[in-house]
């Protein structure tokens, strides 16, 4: 046996509190358990916070679109006039996302970079966030992030690659604990939220792949207890899965104000909110007028900003912020054409938002917010570090 501790923390992406209770997900062997409130918005800003302990208006992530067409990596779409190509060519998934990865090597992106569904013709009002991989060190630079805290301490660590699968990822820590040179990782599986995304209704399918979880776990376990005097485990996620309860064609709804995109306003339409920028007052309030009406969501009031984190001073993801009801989604809408029989990025109040800590080991001051994870992870480096 090797001597020393290990810390060992695993996001399972989309692992919420809802399905841990309803599938008694690995209640032996992480026994210590507490539902976490998910950060407003999708994993773009979820996993940030996660790294930085901090809320989307510090480290500067929500959605992945933004209006700033000065610094817009989009401007040649003004010229290509792709959207008079055939769409059932070029609006599929594949031809979007080869061209995702052209625009990436062009700039340089570390970061995870997709165009979704935007429309082409107006891609070149838009910025997109994650530029930098934020797993490495200065990844969410100036904000601290938990690379920086393990390399700044000199800690013998392994952070997970996303761009690999799970199953890679779950090998390269086994080896990494094997070999019994690292005191903390963390383990980044993602495959959960697509399934969930598809299948949210098929608890044959959700069980099948949570028993596949719990296989590898204990394996991690194993090696864990037969390399080290001493190991603590701990499962963290960012947010539940809320199944589909309607659809609403809210960009059929505002384009028929007659507003002209671009001049008057602009907008975009995430899976779960709407986000708009005006340009003069009779567009702002039409519009307004419009989402006030609507029983299907409502616009978030200046407490609710602050509530969430996302009180950007410069307006910079909407001046208005249009969220769905739980389950109701966006069709079509920037991030895809067709609804999801799942989807998240709800009210972070609603019980199938909210995400899940269960670990091996009891913590102090156990976690509300998903942003908490970032004090538990420094004070296991801390311990390591003393």
């Amino acid at each position: 046996m090797g001597s020393g501790k290990v810390h060992i923390f695993m996001f399972i992406d989309a692992l919420g509190w809802e399905i841990i209770n309803e599938y008694g997900f690995l209640n032996d062997l992480l026994p210590y358990r507490h539902p976490v409130k998910m950060q407003f918005g999708y994993s773009s800003t979820a996993i940030p916070t996660i790294l930085t302990g901090q809320p989307p208006e510090v480290h500067k992530h929500l959605s992945f679109y933004y209006y700033a067409p000065a610094k817009s990596p989009f401007k040649i779409f003004r010229w290509l006039m792709l959207q008079y190509l055939p769409p059932r060519i070029f609006n599929r998934w594949r031809v979007r996302h080869i061209l995702s990865k052209i625009i990436a090597r062009f700039y340089g992106f570390t970061g995870y970079f997709e165009m979704y569904s935007m429309p082409y013709d107006r891609l070149a009002y838009f910025d997109y966030i994650e530029k930098n991989d934020i797993f490495i060190p200065g990844g969410l630079a100036p904000v601290e992030n938990l690379a920086d805290v393990l390399t700044g301490k000199q800690v013998p660590h392994h952070i997970s690659d996303w761009r690999l699968s799970e199953t890679e990822n779950i090998a390269q820590l086994l080896e990494k604990l094997n070999k019994g040179e690292i005191k903390f990782a963390f383990l980044y599986t993602a495959a959960l939220d697509g399934l969930l995304h598809m299948k949210i209704k098929d608890k044959s399918a959700i069980r099948q792949k949570l028993e596949w979880y719990s296989a590898q776990i204990k394996t991690l376990f194993e090696a864990a207890a037969g390399n080290y005097e001493d190991f603590t485990f701990s499962i963290i996620s960012d947010h539940g899965m809320t199944p589909l309860a309607g659809t609403s064609d809210l960009k059929k709804q505002v384009e028929a104000l007659g507003f002209k995109f671009g001049k008057d306003y602009v907008a975009v339409y995430d899976s779960t909110m709407a986000r708009m920028w005006f340009f003069n007052d009779k567009a702002r309030e039409q519009i307004c007028k419009l989402l006030s009406q609507s029983t299907n969501g409502h616009i978030l009031n200046h407490e609710e900003k602050i509530k969430y984190g996302i009180n950007f001073p410069d307006d910079m993801y909407g001046q208005t912020i249009f969220l769905l009801n739980p389950g109701w989604q966006i069709e079509p809408c920037d991030m895809g054409l067709k609804a999801l029989p799942g989807m998240h990025g709800f009210a972070p109040e609603d019980k199938d938002s909210f995400a899940s800590f269960i670990s091996s080991a009891p913590v102090a001051n156990p976690p509300a917010w998903v942003g908490d994870y970032f004090k538990i992870m420094k004070s296991r480096i801390d311990e390591i570090c003393s």
